[in-house]
C-alpha cells in the first residue's frame, strides 16, 4: 500500500454531507468556527459567489472545492459581496437539508459537508493550510474530482438504500483526492504531507503507518527507503524540521489518541499497539505530545460523547 493510502486507511475518517444551499438574488450565509477535528468543506455546483475568511475575500465559482482544515469561521455571499439579509427556506431533501432563498429559481448551488478526523490527527492537520481552495472549472485533469462531486450530490438528495455507506466512502475518496492534488501540485512545502510527497522518504512513512508497533530506529527507516542511514537522515533534514524519530512518535501518538477515543482497549494494550513496552513509557510519550495523560484523554472523549 502506498503511503497516502496507508495514512487515509489509518485515520478512521468520517465524512458527511449536511446541506445543499441554493440561492438567488442577494444572500449572506455566515459559518461559525467548527469544533477541533471537524473540517467543513463546500463544493460549488453552479453559479458564483464570494467567500470571506477573516479579511480575505476570494471568488467562489462553479467547480470550486474549499476545505477548512482548522475549521475557520467564514462567510459565503452573493457575487457582488454586499451584506444582505434574505428569507431562508429549509426543507428535507433525501439525506440532507436543502437551504434556499425564497426566489423562484436558484443561481448559486453549493454542497456543504464535514470531514471528521477528531483531534488526534495533529500531525496531518498541521501539514494543511488554513484554507484549501481548488479551482477545477475547465480543467480536464480534474475529471475524477468532478465526477465524484456530482455523485455525492446525487446520493445526498436521494433516499436510496445504502446511501449512507456510499456517502461515507465517497467522502473518504474526496478527502484523499484533495490531499493527492495538493501533493501533486507541490503546494505543501513542509509537514507530513510534504514528506509523503517525497519518493525517497514516503516508503519509510508507509512502513511506520502500517506497523507502528515495530521497534523503529533510524537504521530501519533508512532500510525501508533503501537508503543509507546517513543519506536518509540528511535527505529527511532537508524536508522537515522534525527528525525521523519525531515523526515516528507523532504518528504513534495520533494512532494512540484515536484508539483511546474510539475503542475500549486497555491503556496498556493501546501503548503496545503503538510500540511501547510499558504503560509508564507510553504515558510519558503521550503526555509530551498531547499535554495530558492517556487516561485523562479518554475521560475527555467519553465526556464529549454524552
Amino acid at each position: 500500500m502506498d503511503s497516502l493510502s496507508a495514512l487515509v486507511a489509518s485515520m478512521g475518517l468520517h465524512g458527511r454531507v449536511d446541506l445543499l444551499c441554493r440561492f438567488a438574488g442577494q444572500w449572506t450565509v455566515p459559518q461559525p468556527a467548527a469544533p477541533p477535528g471537524q473540517l467543513p468543506y463546500h463544493v460549488v455546483l453552479a453559479g458564483a459567489g464570494v467567500l470571506e475568511v477573516g479579511r480575505e475575500r476570494r471568488p467562489f465559482v462553479v467547480g470550486d472545492l474549499v476545505l477548512f482544515p482548522r475549521g475557520s469561521a467564514h462567510t459565503m455571499r452573493h457575487a457582488d459581496g454586499a451584506t444582505a439579509a434574505f428569507n431562508e427556506v429549509r426543507r428535507p431533501l433525501g439525506r440532507i437539508v436543502e437551504v434556499s432563498s425564497d426566489a423562484p429559481h436558484s443561481e448559486f448551488d453549493v454542497l456543504c459537508g464535514t470531514f471528521e478526523l477528531g483531534q488526534h490527527h495533529a500531525l496531518l492537520l498541521r501539514a494543511l493550510p488554513e484554507v484549501v481552495h481548488l479551482s477545477t472549472h475547465g480543467r480536464d485533469d480534474y475529471a475524477g474530482l468532478h465526477a465524484l462531486m456530482r455523485m455525492m450530490r446525487h446520493e445526498s438528495v436521494q433516499a436510496s438504500p445504502g446511501g449512507d455507506a456510499v456517502i461515507a466512502n465517497l467522502s473518504a475518496s474526496l478527502f484523499t483526492l484533495v490531499v493527492r492534488t495538493l501533493i501533486a501540485e507541490g503546494t505543501l512545502r513542509e509537514g507530513l504531507l510534504a514528506l509523503l510527497a517525497d519518493d525517497r522518504v514516503a516508503p519509510a512513512l508507509a512502513a511506520v503507518i502500517a506497523a507502528p508497533a515495530e521497534p523503529w530506529t533510524l537504521e530501519r527507516l533508512a532500510e525501508a527507503s533503501r537508503m543509507s542511514r546517513a543519506s536518509f537522515a540528511r535527505h529527511f533534514a532537508g524536508l522537515s524540521s522534525m527528525t525521523p524519530m519525531d515523526v515516528v512518535t507523532a504518528l504513534r501518538m495520533d494512532l494512540a489518541a484515536r484508539l483511546l477515543r474510539e475503542t475500549p482497549r486497555p491503556i496498556e494494550l493501546v501503548g503496545e499497539a503503538c510500540g511501547y513496552a510499558s504503560r509508564a513509557a507510553f504515558g510519558q510519550a503521550f503526555k509530551r505530545v498531547h499535554g495530558t495523560s492517556p487516561a485523562a484523554w479518554r475521560r475527555g472523549a467519553d465526556t464529549a460523547k454524552i
